[in-house]
């Protein structure tokens, strides 16, 4: 049974400050048995953190934290795969362009990118979507106590399959509230510490494990979500 999840955990493949080994030794250490290895633009990580995983027994799930705008603010998509098409070398090419920030190559191989807002050098909320979902992955907004209030309905109001709405630094009301909205709207809801570094005083993200998903909820996001589980 999955007792403790953090779903939103970063290491070195992007700008985390420990390797996908570590990440997994200070998750077992702290009493979390299941997580996401989350990096931004990248899965380069996983294979790693899954041989970790079953040295440590610690449940791994594939993920990661997509860079996308929205009227030039900064939204990041979480995408939770539910096989292992993210390890295709189309989807791996694709993340190549998205950190170079060149996506005319992207957006002309297929003309579906092309009918979603964006900008030049960014992917659009509404591709970063798309491209998520094409590659059988969950997608949930990320920290949307992060999100502007003058976006925050319109990103809403997008296909999203679920919200982080746990997330270390909600307060407790936001939490409530975003829960109450995921409940309404949308399949499920995640939680994370977005955690990349032990630094007690990071004013943006937390410890691993603050916060994390209980039992239920965690049964709630598998079921709904369809997520892959690794190392189980």
């Amino acid at each position: 049974m999955f007792m403790k999840a953090d779903l939103h955990i970063h290491s070195t493949a992007s700008d985390g400050g420990f390797d996908p080994e570590q990440v997994i030794m200070i998750a077992k250490s702290r009493g979390i048995d299941t997580i996401a290895i989350s990096d931004h633009n990248s899965i380069d990580g996983l294979d790693e953190a899954f041989e970790a995983g079953e040295k440590y027994g610690v449940s791994v799930i594939p993920a990661v934290e997509l860079s996308t705008r929205f009227n030039d603010e900064s939204i990041h998509i979480l995408g939770y795969f539910k096989n292992d098409k993210f390890n295709s070398a189309a989807f791996k090419d694709i993340l190549k362009q998205v950190k170079k920030h060149s996506l005319s190559k992207l957006r002309k191989a297929s003309g579906v990118y092309g009918k979603h807002p964006h900008s030049n050098k960014y992917l659009s909320c509404s591709e970063g979507i798309y491209l998520l979902k094409a590659f059988d992955a969950a997608v949930v907004l990320a920290h949307p106590v992060r999100i502007s209030e003058k976006n925050l309905l319109s990103i809403l109001s997008m296909p999203f399959d679920g919200i982080e709405a746990k997330y270390c630094r909600n307060s407790p009301q936001y939490t409530d509230f975003f829960i109450d909205i995921a409940m309404k709207r949308f399949s499920f809801y995640t939680g994370g510490s977005d955690f990349h570094r032990c630094k007690p005083r990071d004013l943006k993200h937390c410890l691993i494990g603050n916060p994390y998903l209980d039992p239920d909820e965690i049964k709630n996001f598998l079921e709904s979500s369809g997520a892959l589980v690794k190392c189980r």
